[in-house]
């Protein structure tokens, strides 16, 4: 004992607490386990992520439509002006719409690689800009580009499909 304290009398001792009681677990089932799921051929990977793509990109070219609708459709596209991202983002921070730079150019990368845009492009004619308006004409070096894409795609269509199934388009 310290001496400073000796002629103080010791605290009382505190009453023990009684154990609280304490909630049983619940018990887990064990998941019945299932086999591992077959991997996928090459054929079949590159179907699947075709489709994810297509999903992801009619997303976005969504809120191109939605902002742009004169402009920008997926059964009836129409050619692009040449720089139109440019008047895209200059739109953008006008109206202050809730549209990232970042998603607006993913969305216009998709809408221009479809086969649907390529075909137009191939097919010639007028350029139109965000209004709508006629604005340049597609050059005969970019229509034979767009053929040549499209022939890639029906290549890597015809080659990846499974077979006896009829290629998507």
């Amino acid at each position: 004992m310290n001496p400073k304290h000796a002629d103080k009398p010791a605290p009382p001792p505190k009453p023990a607490k009684p154990p609280k009681a304490k909630a049983p677990k619940p018990v887990k089932e064990p998941k019945p386990k299932q086999p591992p799921p077959k991997p996928l051929s090459r054929k079949e990977r590159i179907v699947r992520n075709r489709a994810k793509k297509l999903r992801r990109g009619q997303e976005a070219i969504a809120s191109l439509v939605a902002h742009w609708s004169q402009l920008f459709s997926l059964e009836q596209p129409k050619p692009l002006k040449i720089g139109i991202a440019a008047d895209i983002l200059d739109d953008i921070k006008a109206r202050e719409l809730e549209l990232t730079r970042a998603k607006a150019s993913a969305a216009l990368m998709f809408y221009t690689q479809t086969p649907a845009y390529q075909q137009t492009i191939h097919a010639g004619g007028s350029r139109f800009d965000l209004r709508g308006q006629p604005c340049g004409e597609i050059t005969e070096e970019q229509q034979a580009h767009a053929l040549k894409q499209l022939d890639k795609w029906q290549a890597e269509t015809e080659s990846a499909a499974p077979s006896g199934a009829e290629p998507t388009p």
